[in-house]
């Protein structure tokens, strides 16, 4: 464990991810990894791919394994094992493939919990229609160079302002939290309340 006192942010950049990618350490210090972030478009597409097995996604060298985002769904494609959407949040689209290939391991395994997985995908598939505002939540993964959201959840959204309330949420998420130095990470020291994290 590194004892770190008043340590700039990229210092402590450094310090977690080094200079040499494939020597990222001490990830699972920062709680923001193991929730669902709420991310506009423009944020997801364009956060950081660290080359590794899975690869390691960071926003501002904080890294991110999950994301949350509303958005119009303005593409559709459906397939026997998936169904492939887009989501335009008014800053861009994000790429996102909700799974139904569930029913296919039930009758090897015959498992309950593969069943109940297989029966959520497809009520949820169904209600993923062009035009209709969706709150999306899942893993961020990569796939032949792009960015996005393996589905664990979609919702339709009835609220006219969901967007305009998640773009808020965003916004005020990333002064207050996303953007900031984490204190967790740093064991044995307290943050100045007046530090942001930057090098002034």
């Amino acid at each position: 464990m590194y004892m770190v006192e008043n340590i700039s942010y990229y210092r402590y950049k450094n310090l977690i991810f080094g200079s040499d990618p494939k020597q990222i350490k001490a990830t699972t210090m920062d709680p923001i990894q193991t929730v669902h972030v709420k991310l506009m478009a423009s944020d997801l597409l364009s956060l950081t791919v660290w080359p590794s097995n899975p690869p390691c996604f960071t926003r501002k060298g904080r890294p991110i394994s999950r994301a949350e985002t509303v958005g119009m769904v303005v593409s559709r494609e459906h397939k026997d094992k998936f169904l492939r959407f887009l989501v335009d949040d008014g800053s861009g689209c994000i790429p996102c493939i909700l799974w139904l290939n569930h029913h296919y391991l039930t009758f090897h395994d015959g498992s309950s919990n593969l069943e109940l997985m297989a029966e959520m995908a497809l009520k949820q598939s169904e209600i993923v229609q062009l035009g209709e505002l969706v709150r999306v939540r899942g893993r961020i993964t990569i796939y032949r160079g792009m960015l996005q959201i393996t589905v664990r959840d979609v919702v339709v959204e009835r609220d006219p302002n969901a967007e305009v309330l998640h773009w808020l949420d965003c916004i005020r998420l990333s002064k207050q939290c996303y953007d900031l130095l984490p204190a967790a990470a740093l064991p044995g020291s307290v943050l100045n309340p007046h530090q942001d994290g930057s090098d002034r």
